[in-house]
């Protein structure tokens, strides 16, 4: 019967390991608990770099922008149903059409931070193909200015930056950039992990 022969390697990794073991044995419980959480907290710094968490927003000043959205004014609460079922079928309509580049949602201002209601436009990012399957009672809307600052990341939801992060970030570039924004901005959601927002100029 064939026996496989042990590699040089392959017993210096396994005299390691019964070093790590026996060692391991060796120390007091506190210091087992010391060890123990650091092993952790290095695996924890190392999923949390592999999702994207110590990435960078790309930020850039636009020139001449002009965003065309096909969408349904909305104005209520975060997170109730009406703007859930909104976003899944801009979702459906990013999926089946070429037109369709991106979920798009325009916040007319941040939420009112008594109430929690919002003033949005909620829709698709589209370009210049024909949309042939937009849902009842959609419009299209253009917002147009000279300047706006953009903010993109891609990275795992678990790590990503919330948006409310991006647009504080955003209002400083645009101040270090010496350019007056509106209280008009824009969150386009272009994949599962791709997130931009964009705070329009005045």
């Amino acid at each position: 019967m064939y026996q496989k022969q042990v590699t040089t390697f392959e017993i210096q990794f396994l005299d390691s390991i019964n070093f790590i073991l026996y060692f391991y044995q060796k120390i007091n419980p506190m210091k087992k608990f010391i060890y123990a959480l650091i092993a952790l907290v290095m695996v924890a710094i190392v999923i949390y770099a592999f999702l994207g968490g110590f990435k960078s927003i790309e930020k850039s000043v636009e020139q001449d922008v002009l965003v065309h959205i096909a969408g349904y004014e909305y104005v209520g609460k975060i997170g109730s149903d009406s703007l859930e079922r909104l976003f899944m079928q801009s979702k459906a309509l990013v999926e089946s059409e070429e037109a369709a580049d991106a979920v798009a949602i325009v916040y007319y201002g941040e939420a009112d931070p008594k109430t929690g209601a919002v003033h949005n436009f909620m829709g698709v990012l589209i370009n210049d193909a024909p949309i042939y399957k937009m849902p009842k009672n959609w419009e299209i809307k253009t917002f147009e200015r000279k300047q706006s600052v953009k903010g993109c990341i891609e990275a795992n939801v678990l790590a990503m930056p919330t948006p409310d992060d991006m647009l504080a970030e955003l209002r400083t570039y645009a101040q270090e950039q010496n350019m007056e924004t509106d209280s008009i901005f824009v969150e386009y959601y272009t994949g599962p992990n791709q997130l931009c927002v964009e705070l329009l100029g005045k």
